[in-house]
C-alpha cells in the first residue's frame, strides 16, 4: 500500500491542530462546538497564492483539504466578518481577552470589496450580530448587491449600513459595553501606542534604538545613537511605562504583551503571570485590576494578562502545539509524556515560542518576586524562610489555605512538591536569575474567582511587596 505523500508545511500545521483538536474532543476536553468552530477556523495560503481549509465531510483521523475562491463574494464576506465579531465578543464575555483588547480585533475587521468600498463593523449598531458601515473611496450609485440573510439597508453613499435583525436589546446594550468611547482621542491613543509596541519590538530584539533613563521614571528619553550592547536585557529601566509592549508571538502568531508600571522610585520588580494554562485564566481578572489600580509605595511592577493565548482560545491546558507551558521552561527541564499528553514538556527545553518570549522578558526585568496565577487546587504551597513568610502573608490576605499540593509519589522533602516533583515549571526557572530573597509563587485559585476576591488578591501583590521586597 502505498504511504500518503507528505503535505506542505501549511496544510501539515492544519492538520497536525486538526488531529489534536479531534483528539480533545474525543477525550471529552471539548465540547462538539468548540471542535467544531476550531476546525472550521482553519485556513492556510501556500506559496502559489492559494487559501485552503478543512473539507469536514471527507476528512477522517487525518484532514483533508479543499480550495476555496480568492475572491468570495459580498455575502461570504459580510458572514466571516460577522463569525470574527461574534467570536470576539464571545471571547470577552468568557473572560480570555480584555476590553481593550476585544476593541481592537473588532475594530480591525474589515473587507475591501471590488468598487472600492471598505466595509468595516458600525460599533454604534451592532448587538448580538454584527451591523456594518463602509466607507467609499469614490461617490458610488446605489447599492445593488444582494447581502442576504444580512440585508444593505440603502442611504448616503457615505455612510451605508448594514443592519442585521436583532432580537433583543438587552443583548444589543450589553455586547456593545465595551466598543463605547471610540472618540479621536483613543483613536489618536492607539497610534501612540502603535509606535510605542514599534519601540518595544526593537528593543527586544536587540535593534538599534536604546535610551538612558532619566530621574523621572515616567519620561522616555529616547537616544537614537546609543547602540544596543550585548548585555540589553540589563536595561529594564529604558522600557516605557503605561503601555502594552509586545515580547513575543504565540504558536498561532497572536501577540505576547505586557504592561509595566511604578509607584516610587527603585521599586521591587514584580513580575505577574495571569494565564499559563489556557483553560486556567481567571487570574487574568486580576491583573486587569492592577492594571488600573492605585498603586503604593514602591513596586515596579511588570503585568503579563496571558502567555498562552491559543490555549485560552481553544480551551485546553497546553498551547497549540499541545505543549504544557509549565513544563517547557529551561533550568530543570526534563522530558515528560509525548504527544497527545496533558503534561507534554516539548521536544526540548524552551522549545516552544511563549515560554522563549517570556524568558526573554525574565532576563531583562529580573524580578525579585514573581506571582504564577492557576486553577483549582485553592491553595498556596508552603515554603521556608523568607519565601514561607511571604507565602504566608499573601495566603493569609486573601484567604486561600496554606497547603502542599496533594500527591501520590510519596515525597517527603523539604522543598515545595511542585519543584520537587516536576521539571521545567516557570517558578523553578526563575531561580535562575533570583537571589536569595526572591521568590516565585504559584498560586492555585478554585473553579472561579470572584470580582471580590480578584480585588482581594491585587491589593496583596501590592501590599507584599511594600512588606518583604
Amino acid at each position: 500500500m502505498p504511504s500518503t505523500p507528505p503535505l506542505p508545511p501549511e496544510l501539515e500545521r492544519l492538520n497536525r491542530i486538526y488531529i489534536e483538536t479531534c483528539e480533545a474532543f474525543d477525550n471529552n476536553e471539548i465540547s462538539a462546538e468548540t471542535a467544531r468552530t476550531t476546525i472550521l477556523g482553519l485556513r492556510a495560503t501556500d506559496s502559489q497564492g492559494r487559501t485552503w481549509v478543512i473539507d469536514p465531510k471527507k476528512s477522517g483521523k487525518r484532514a483533508s483539504f479543499k480550495q476555496v475562491h480568492s475572491a468570495p463574494n459580498l455575502d461570504d464576506e459580510f458572514a466571516r466578518m460577522n463569525r470574527v465579531y461574534q467570536e470576539t465578543c464571545a471571547q470577552f464575555d468568557s473572560g480570555l481577552i480584555s476590553a481593550t483588547q476585544a476593541r481592537k480585533k473588532i475594530l480591525a475587521i474589515s473587507y475591501t470589496d471590488e468598487s472600492g468600498q471598505t466595509w468595516r463593523v458600525d460599533t454604534e449598531n451592532s448587538g448580538s450580530r454584527a451591523s456594518f458601515t463602509s466607507s467609499p473611496a469614490i461617490a458610488q450609485q446605489e447599492v445593488t448587491q444582494n447581502t442576504q440573510p444580512i440585508p444593505v439597508i440603502e442611504s448616503a453613499p457615505s455612510d451605508i449600513t448594514v443592519t442585521p435583525e436583532i432580537e433583543e436589546e438587552d443583548e444589543f446594550i450589553s455586547r456593545r459595553s465595551f466598543l463605547s468611547d471610540l472618540s479621536a482621542k483613543s483613536i489618536a491613543l492607539g497610534v501612540l501606542s502603535a509606535g510605542v509596541l514599534y519601540q518595544g519590538a526593537k528593543l527586544f530584539t536587540g535593534g538599534s534604538d536604546s535610551s538612558e533613563s532619566s530621574g523621572d521614571t515616567n519620561a522616555d528619553t529616547a537616544n537614537p545613537d546609543t547602540p544596543a550592547e550585548p548585555g540589553w536585557f540589563n536595561k529594564f529601566g529604558e522600557v516605557p511605562l503605561n503601555t502594552d509592549i509586545e515580547f513575543g508571538r504565540s504558536v498561532q502568531g497572536v501577540p505576547l504583551t505586557f504592561y509595566r508600571r511604578q509607584s516610587g522610585s527603585d521599586g521591587a520588580r514584580v513580575l505577574v503571570i495571569g494565564c499559563i494554562h489556557g483553560d486556567e485564566f481567571v487570574g487574568n481578572r486580576v491583573v486587569d485590576i492592577l492594571r488600573d489600580m492605585p498603586l503604593e509605595g514602591n513596586i515596579d511592577l511588570w503585568l503579563v494578562r496571558s502567555m498562552n493565548p491559543d490555549g485560552q482560545q481553544l480551551r485546553t491546558r497546553q498551547n497549540a502545539n499541545g505543549v504544557d507551558l509549565n513544563r517547557n521552561f529551561p533550568g530543570n527541564w526534563q522530558k515528560i509524556g509525548k504527544p497527545g499528553s496533558w503534561q507534554y514538556s516539548g521536544s526540548d527545553s524552551a522549545s516552544e515560542p511563549e515560554v522563549q518570549g517570556v524568558v526573554k522578558l525574565g532576563e531583562l526585568v529580573k524580578p525579585q518576586f514573581v506571582i504564577w496565577y492557576h486553577q483549582d487546587y485553592f491553595r498556596i504551597g508552603p515554603g521556608t524562610g523568607h519565601d514561607g513568610d511571604v507565602r504566608a502573608k499573601y495566603a493569609s490576605l486573601v484567604g486561600l489555605p496554606l497547603i502542599e499540593l496533594d500527591c501520590l509519589c510519596g515525597y517527603t522533602g523539604d522543598k515545595p512538591l511542585l519543584e520537587a516533583v516536576f521539571g521545567g515549571t516557570g517558578a523553578n526557572w526563575t531561580k535562575s536569575f533570583q537571589g536569595p530573597k526572591g521568590v516565585s509563587m504559584t498560586v492555585e485559585f478554585g473553579p472561579t474567582l470572584s470580582e471580590e476576591d480578584a480585588q482581594r488578591n491585587a491589593k496583596a501583590v501590592v501590599s507584599v511587596t511594600n512588606e518583604f521586597f
